[in-house]
């Protein structure tokens, strides 16, 4: 038991006031020896006896009336399941409204339903309690009730992810450091799979971690991220689908560039316009275990866009998740390269160079040189180098590379094998027959065959590790052969624009270098986000600090078990009753005794 005002115990010291009256009001009445009142004495003493026992029960009924009252004046809480008052708490309420909390889901967004719980676990805090709000920004706001609610009230999805594990283990600690008896944290989400797949909160003991259960599972399919390159943009699709429904259907992603155009390009300034370009491909989703992969290739015409920076967006067919079906991108589009190509580069080299101009993407001179082995000229600014078809030049080819400064050498013959190749798509799984091991520092590798570098760049030097032959490669009869060297020439070994992601609303900022353009970032939501997938009970009660301090809990479970830990029932009208009915037996007593 607990008191809301203490000191008003310290009225107890008025009950001893009906024993100090009652010792004083004793007297002792003198003894005299009359005969003719013996016969009265049995009387008497029969009638003190009475009177005695008359005046204890005032004194306990007049002690118990006094003590009864000041218990009531100070409160006291009695402990209580079901209702009831609760000792003073800290709390951290996590609303989380995170993209994906705006998902539609049994008519209405997801965010609706935990904003409905975090205004109720506010409504039943007091003036004793110390409580916290979190959003998705993960920042820890205090105020008074009405500030909170209101803060709740004009909450929307936002645009940032939440890091729940952190999240819930940050404001544990925060509780667990009030001196006050309880201490809970209380977790609205919707409890994505994704955002608990690794970690696990370090919880004190004495936190109560009270999570509202998740929402039915709901398909969603988003765009996760676009990545434009010579003549194609590659959009990668992440999503949902909930255990025991079929596949969805493929789906049309739409691509626009144009509209919006920045002229002004890192190397030099754009050209001419050029009105908005539309482009479709149908994505396949695929995946496992609930959860969408998949990515289409739409082919976009280059020569229709000048050299400049330019706009675009991919877009879905709207879902239940409208945040994550559109998503923006930034391009840079190069000037023509310059190119050469030495007598030793290859047949092959030069047809792709000339369909390239042709197309007019690229032009005669020097900017890039692309030799078979032969050192390139000192003063050309890009060199893209083969090794050279006899091997006994590899030994004079090696001395070149040296005296260039490039820190890689060809080696030993390498086994065959298969491209891989993130960064350009169009030579994964091309096969390699012939091939040197490139040796050298840990510059970037940008193709591997077996594990082992195959092309790199350092510094203005692009290295293969096979010529650009059918002899030695199947890349040059291959659809891709003609944008490889698009991309080696006009991209790769120049150095691409600095193209960045990042957490916000969409849009794309620019970084700017003097009067040039030298990067953009791109903003958008997590590809994370897309996901609905909600996480099992199991693996919300682990990550969040275990079973002995976490229960996941249905929405009128959570408003039941909230607080109940140091929840108490007032008992001072309980006492108030109690003292009416002491007061009148005294009274009744009292006039019986007159």
């Amino acid at each position: 038991m607990s008191f809301l005002h203490p000191l008003a115990l310290l009225g107890l010291a008025a009950a001893a006031i009906p024993a100090l009256l009652h010792l004083l009001q004793r007297r002792i009445p003198p003894e005299l020896d009359f005969p003719p009142v013996r016969y009265l004495s049995a009387a008497e003493r029969e009638s003190a006896r009475r009177l005695k026992l008359r005046h204890l029960l005032l004194m306990i009924l007049r002690t118990a009336l006094i003590a009864v009252i000041v218990l009531a004046a100070a409160r006291p809480l009695i402990p209580l399941r079901g209702g009831g008052a609760h000792q003073p708490t800290a709390v951290v309420i996590i609303l989380d409204n995170s993209p994906s909390s705006g998902a539609v889901v049994s008519a209405g967004p997801v965010l609706d339903r935990l904003r409905v719980a975090a205004r109720s676990s506010l409504a039943r805090t007091t003036s004793a309690d110390r409580v916290w709000l979190m959003l998705c920004d993960g920042v820890l706001r205090g105020g008074t009730r009405e500030a909170l609610l209101a803060i709740i009230d004009s909450t929307h999805a936002g645009w940032q992810r939440l890091d729940l594990v952190d999240a819930v283990g940050r404001a544990a600690r925060i509780v667990d450091a009030q001196p006050l008896p309880g201490r809970e944290v209380h977790v609205l989400s919707d409890l994505q799979r994704t955002a608990l797949a690794s970690g696990r909160a370090d919880v004190p003991r004495g936190v109560r971690i009270l999570a509202l259960e998740p929402g039915s599972a709901v398909t969603n399919r988003g765009i996760a991220s676009v990545t434009v390159s010579e003549g194609a943009a590659v959009i990668e699709l992440g999503g949902s689908t909930p255990a025991g429904r079929d596949i969805p259907q493929p789906v049309p992603v739409t691509i626009r560039i144009g509209g919006a155009r920045r002229d002004r390009a890192g190397g030099g300034g754009g050209g001419g316009g050029g009105g908005e370009i539309a482009a479709r491909g149908l994505a396949t989703p695929g995946g496992s275990g609930g959860t969408m992969r998949s990515a289409v290739t739409v082919s976009l015409p280059v020569q229709s866009l000048a050299p400049g920076w330019w706009l675009g967006e991919a877009a879905l067919e709207p879902d239940e998740l409208r945040v994550d079906d559109r998503r923006p991108f930034a391009w840079r589009v190069a000037p023509a390269a310059r190119v050469t190509a030495t007598p030793g580069s290859g047949s092959f080299v030069a047809a792709a160079l000339a369909v390239l101009q042709e197309g007019k993407r690229v032009s005669e001179g020097r900017d890039v040189v692309i030799s078979g082995g032969e050192a390139a000229p000192p003063n050309a600014p890009h060199a893209i180098v083969q090794p050279p078809a006899d091997p006994a030049l590899v030994g004079q080819a090696n001395r070149g590379l040296a005296a260039r400064g490039v820190p890689w050498h060809w080696g030993d013959v390498g086994t065959p094998g298969n491209l891989v190749a993130p960064q350009l798509p169009a030579l994964d799984g091309t096969p390699v027959a012939r091939r040197y091991r490139l040796d050298g520092a840990s510059d970037e590798v940008l193709a591997t065959v077996n594990g082992e570098p195959w092309l790199v760049r350092s510094g203005n030097v692009l290295l293969l590790g096979s010529r650009l032959d059918t002899a030695w490669t199947a890349l040059p009869t291959a659809p891709g052969f003609v944008p490889f060297i698009d991309a080696l020439v006009n991209r790769i070994v120049i150095g691409e624009a600095d193209v960045n992601s990042a957490e916000g609303a969409p849009r794309v900022e620019f970084r700017t270098r003097g009067t040039d353009t030298v990067g953009a970032t791109v903003f958008g939501p997590d590809p994370r986000e897309s996901d609905l997938t909600p996480a099992t009970p199991a693996l919300v009660t682990t990550a969040f600090g275990g079973r002995d301090r976490v229960e996941v809990l249905s929405a009128s479970a959570l408003s039941a078990e909230r607080f109940s830990g140091t929840r108490r029932a007032d008992a001072s009208a309980i006492l108030l009753i109690l003292a009416l009915l002491l007061a009148a037996i005294e009274l009744a007593v009292a006039t019986r005794t007159r």
